[in-house]
């Protein structure tokens, strides 16, 4: 179904569709775009959330004369996912580090377990900068709770070929991380 906007009489750019236009618009591309969304996220109310916004910045902004109206959605739905996973990562990121402070601030806990600790994880920080780029990216992004499928549309990748990449990511950081650890030195 191709749907397209009216432009104004006065020959300026496209005008905001009237109601009916915006009602068979809205009601055709729905599920569609709530599907797209739900597949990036994993979460169907966000979907939803993320699809109304899709469909505000359709009726405030529209796209331009002979933009395929589909594509226009699916790009700005896409998008709107995509900043939304980032987001979800940083959130996710901060927590951590707060949980982290929290444990390190803990006075009860053994000084020798606390240095250990952030000598641990000094030692994955050099590893992961000594990795190639885009294998960091994808252990740090799975390792922080993301799903197959959401570290793929972050990657764009197809979500089939994360198993393989993360298999070949997770053995170059333990071999970096074997010649990282001092002799005699014990793994947490």
């Amino acid at each position: 179904m191709t749907m397209t906007l009216h432009r104004k009489s006065d020959g300026l750019p496209w005008s905001q569709p009237d109601a009916a236009d915006f009602n068979r618009l809205f009601f055709s591309y729905w599920e569609r775009v709530v599907l797209r969304l739900a597949h990036i996220l994993g979460d169907w109310d966000e979907a939803e959330d993320l699809a109304l916004e899709t469909f505000i910045r359709l009726y405030h902004r529209p796209p331009k004369d002979g933009a395929n109206l589909a594509a226009w959605l699916y790009r700005v739905a896409t998008n709107l996912g995509l900043n939304a996973l980032r987001a979800r990562k940083r959130r996710s990121q901060y927590e951590n580090l707060a949980g982290v402070q929290v444990l390190e601030d803990d006075h009860r806990q053994d000084p020798a377990i606390i240095a250990e600790s952030r000598l641990e994880r000094e030692r994955v920080r050099q590893v992961l900068s000594a990795m190639k780029p885009r294998s960091a990216e994808l252990l740090i992004l799975r390792y922080s709770g993301l799903s197959y499928a959401e570290v793929a549309a972050t990657l764009g990748v197809a979500p089939s070929s994360i198993g393989a990449l993360l298999a070949r990511a997770e053995t170059e950081f333990e071999q970096l991380y074997e010649k990282a650890t001092p002799a005699g030195g014990r793994r947490i």
